[in-house]
């Protein structure tokens, strides 16, 4: 039986160059809350599959968490703190449109259990569009997701944040909304992609230590 998540009453309260630039101004706005606490009981635990389904293309496949930087969001159009994060998380997403090192994966929920492919599609697109916001939602229209997230990742309130390293752990969470989140998400990123471990191809042909030459050559 999936258990229903209460609602958050903890809204209001009071990458990569652009982004730290955003992060810079965002700090300067309202005086907010501290950032979400260290001790959640999701940090350092694992993603694996998970079964979402594209809102766009319902025959997508669901998306993977290793490999890359991840915000995976729950959020709904009911939901008005949920209404004034979303934005933010598109703004970001927005400015690391080219860096494929990092993906949000903003889930679109209905206010408990599961919920109609159709109907929750039509709300998601009808709320996109009116906003204005340009990300690409998925949706949990069996509730499975959300189920194994309240059992085993602290999910307990709208909206929930969750940033995923590229060994698909969890290395923070925002739980509910305050105003400075957007530039504590955007922070968190920053850190989360200098820590990306993949290098550049064309720099590890040019680490390569030069041949030596073969023993005619050289004697000559």
């Amino acid at each position: 039986m999936i258990r229903p998540i209460r609602p958050p009453c903890r809204a209001g309260g009071p990458l990569v160059t652009a982004l730290v630039a955003a992060v810079a101004l965002l700090l300067v706005i309202g005086p907010g809350c501290s950032g979400p606490s260290p001790s959640h009981p999701a940090v350092g635990k694992r993603i694996g599959g998970i079964p979402l389904v594209s809102i766009a293309d319902p025959s997508r496949p669901a998306p993977t968490f290793t490999g890359r930087v991840t915000l995976l969001n729950f959020w709904g159009t009911w939901c008005p703190p949920c209404r004034r994060e979303l934005p933010g998380l598109g703004r970001i997403a927005t400015r690391l449109a080219d860096d494929d090192r990092f993906q949000l994966v903003a889930v679109s929920c209905g206010a408990g259990g599961p919920d109609d492919l159709d109907e929750i599609t039509a709300d998601t697109k009808r709320f996109l569009d009116r906003e204005r916001i340009a990300i690409e939602p998925w949706c949990d229209p069996r509730g499975v997701v959300r189920m194994v997230f309240s059992e085993g990742y602290g999910f307990e309130v709208f909206p929930t944040t969750y940033l995923v390293g590229t060994d698909g752990r969890i290395r923070r969470v925002w739980a509910g909304y305050r105003n400075r989140d957007e530039a504590d998400i955007a922070a968190a990123l920053v850190e989360a992609l200098k820590d990306d471990p993949r290098e550049d191809p064309r720099d590890l042909l040019q680490e390569q230590p030069p041949r030596p030459a073969p023993a005619a050559a050289a004697a000559r």
